[in-house]
């Protein structure tokens, strides 16, 4: 299979001749299957550029996975030509929210009073798929979906194609940030201790061997106890969990809006150089994802 980097921003896109290199659209991964098969990630705004591809292309089935419905990962959608495309095929799955399906939440950004057209008005057959914690099949494709921990139900995808698996983790925070209070007794700070291990081992297990790791890790070491509790993951945090998963590649993805390229060469060679120090040696290459960018799994 074929993953190609569309967005790799978080939050917001950034434009701008600091983020040249690395890229400045938000959220927005492809995956090329072995058999044809088309599966996008994301739909933010990256996924306007990977739309005029498409529509230029013989129609094929579209599969859009969202992690969850948060801003910088739908807001390029109202902007991808296939959705305009009289009997281009589309379905969407990603996580509904409360009382809100996911069909209802994607339609609230296509209403006059923020774009001009409807989501009525849209001429692809959309289909909408609400997930739980479950596997879908698609051509040769199995994609897994596992609840992560962000404020709001935001899933990661584990996609296997044979023998070759790559994972993506969505937007998550280690549940580090789940601490007892003074207010509980020994028997409730023990409870917490073990919901948090075993939280942190399922997701341990759900990138267990992938060969290629795509983990949102916004911020740095250092930056990261101003940021508890917002639902992001540092750079060692992530390199921490494709350590223990023994993931062979990591892709550090969803970079810090006000972070510039020269900035993420440098957590990149941080992460590199503490990787280094550990004597681990399951771990073929560690980078930051580039817009443009395709790897081959």
């Amino acid at each position: 299979m074929k993953v190609k980097f569309w967005g790799v921003r978080g939050s917001i896109p950034t434009p701008g001749k600091e983020t040249v290199r690395y890229g400045g659209n938000t959220s927005c991964i492809g995956l090329d299957a072995d058999d044809g098969t088309v599966v996008i990630f994301e739909a933010g705004t990256g996924i306007r550029t990977l739309g005029l591809k498409l529509a230029g292309m013989p129609s094929v089935e579209i599969h859009l996975f969202l992690s969850h419905t948060h801003w910088d990962h739908i807001h390029g959608f109202p902007f991808f030509v296939p959705a305009y495309i009289p009997n281009r095929v589309i379905r969407i799955y990603g996580p509904p929210h409360f009382d809100k399906s996911l069909q209802q939440i994607m339609a609230q950004q296509m209403v006059y009073s923020y774009f001009p057209v409807n989501s009525d008005e849209l001429q692809a057959r959309i289909k909408y798929v609400d997930l739980k914690e479950e596997t879908v099949e698609i051509g040769g494709l199995k994609i897994t979906s596992k609840l992560m921990n962000h404020p709001v139900t935001c899933y990661a995808y584990r996609v296997t194609e044979g023998a070759k698996s790559m994972v993506y983790t969505g937007d998550n925070e280690p549940y580090y940030n789940f601490m007892a209070s003074a207010a509980m007794d020994e028997t409730e700070v023990d409870e917490i201790t073990m919901i948090v291990k075993e939280q942190n081992d399922r997701n341990i297990e759900f990138v267990k061997d992938c060969d290629l790791l795509i983990a949102d890790a916004q911020y740095t070491d250092a930056e990261y106890p101003t940021k508890v509790g917002w639902g992001h993951s540092s750079n060692l945090q992530v390199l921490d969990l494709a350590m223990k998963a023994g993931a062979k590649e990591l892709v550090m993805f969803h970079h810090e809006p006000t972070r510039s390229d020269d900035q993420i060469d440098e957590i990149v060679k941080q992460t590199r150089e503490y990787y280094a120090a550990t004597g681990h040696s399951g771990i073929k290459k560690i980078s930051a994802a580039v817009e443009g960018e395709e790897i081959i799994i």
